[in-house]
C-alpha cells in the first residue's frame, strides 16, 4: 500500500484523485489517494501522526504556501522519506524548490498521460529505495530496509552498519553486503560507503547527510562522488 496526499484546490484534487484511482485498475498499484484544500490541514494530519509517501502539492495557497510547508517537513520535522511532487501554473520554480528535494514538478493542466509517467517513474524510485540490504549476525540472517542505512564502514572482516537509529557491525566486506545495490551506494573513501538518497549537501571535500552528520571525502574519491 502507498499512501499519497493531493493537496491543491477541490475540483483539480478530485481530478488527480480520479486519474490516480484509474491506475490502480490499469496497473494493478495499491495507491491510497486522500486530499486536501490547504497545507495546514495535511500539516497537522502528519503532525497527528499520519505517515504519507507521495505527496502531491500544489505551490500557490494563501496561508502557508507549497514551499513553506516542504521546508517545514523536510527541515524542521526532519522527513526525507515522504516524497513530493509539486504542483504549479508557474514553470519557474527551479531554485527555491532545490532544498526541498521534489522528485518531479507537474505543469498545470494535468493530463492523465503526464500523471501517469510521473507515476511510473515513482513507482521505479520507490522499489529501488525500498530494497533490502541482508548481513549476518550471531550466525543468524538478518535483512535491513536499504533506507534505513545512512553509510556503512568497513572494519577488517566486518562491517560497521550506521543507521537512522543505530550503529551495529557485523560479519562481511561492505561491497559484499551491498551486492547488486552498488548503484545505491558511493565510495566517498576507503571501505565507507554512503547511501545516496540520505546525501543532502555535498561539497568538494565532505557531504552532509540527513541526520547532520559531515563526513570526509578522500582526495582519490572525489571525482566519482562529483560525477
Amino acid at each position: 500500500m502507498i499512501k499519497i496526499a493531493v493537496v491543491d484546490d477541490e475540483l483539480i484534487c478530485k481530478e488527480i484523485v480520479g486519474l490516480i484511482r484509474k491506475l490502480n485498475v490499469c496497473y494493478d498499484f495499491d495507491f491510497r489517494p486522500e486530499y486536501y484544500c490547504s497545507c495546514e490541514e495535511v500539516y497537522n494530519r502528519i503532525v497527528r501522526g499520519c505517515d504519507y509517501d507521495l505527496i502531491f502539492l500544489d505551490i500557490e495557497f494563501s496561508g502557508m504556501n507549497g514551499t513553506e510547508f516542504g521546508k517545514m517537513l523536510r527541515m524542521k520535522m526532519k522527513n526525507y522519506d515522504t516524497q513530493i511532487i509539486f504542483i504549479s501554473a508557474v514553470k519557474d520554480y527551479a531554485m527555491e524548490l532545490f532544498q526541498i528535494r521534489p522528485i518531479d514538478f507537474l505543469v498545470k493542466p494535468i493530463t492523465e498521460e503526464t500523471l501517469r509517467s510521473c507515476m511510473l517513474a515513482y513507482m521505479t524510485h520507490f522499489e529501488n529505495t525500498n530494497g533490502f540490504l541482508e548481513y549476518t549476525l550471531e550466525n543468524i540472517k538478518h535483512r535491513i530496509r536499504i533506507q534505513e542505512v545512512l553509510y556503512l564502514e568497513s572494519n577488517r572482516k566486518k562491517t560497521e552498519f550506521h543507521t537512522r537509529s543505530s550503529t551495529f557491525s557485523a560479519y562481511g566486506k561492505a561491497t559484499d553486503i551491498i551486492g547488486d545495490n552498488q548503484n545505491k551506494f558511493v565510495c566517498i573513501s576507503r571501505g565507507l560507503y554512503v547511501n545516496i538518497q540520505h546525501i543532502i549537501e555535498a561539497t568538494a571535500k565532505e557531504i552532509l547527510l540527513t541526520d547532520h552528520s559531515k563526513l570526509y571525502i578522500s582526495r582519490g574519491c572525489q571525482d566519482t562522488v562529483r560525477d
